[in-house]
């Protein structure tokens, strides 16, 4: 993990083994909605899971209740507000899924 991440956890944050955190992530498991009062109860808290192998890039972006899939990578700046699958790149604001990994087995 490198300098400057920051993660909110209220809701819980699992990091598999083997991941690759650039400076300036964020992630988050708790949020509020844009539509509620904030000094209410308007908080929403939903889990966010890094399964392993997988590597985020520089200034990402982690919202609540999103899987990252093993093999995974998460591109530099991208805002991932959607579970990702196994094995592919993702990109964007918000990320979607540019290309698939392959992966030779030994």
């Amino acid at each position: 993990m490198a300098e400057f991440v920051h993660i909110w956890g209220g809701a819980g944050v699992t990091i598999g083994d083997n991941v690759i955190i650039a400076s300036h992530v964020a992630i988050t498991s708790t949020t509020h909605s844009p539509k509620e009062n904030v000094i209410k109860d308007s908080v929403i808290k939903k889990p966010v899971v890094i399964e392993k192998n997988v590597w985020i890039g520089t200034h990402a972006i982690i919202l609540p209740g999103v899987t990252i899939g093993s093999g995974s990578v998460v591109a530099a700046g991208a805002v991932v507000n959607k579970d990702v699958p196994r094995n592919v790149i993702v990109a964007g604001v918000p990320a979607k899924v540019k290309s698939h990994i392959e992966r030779n087995s030994i």
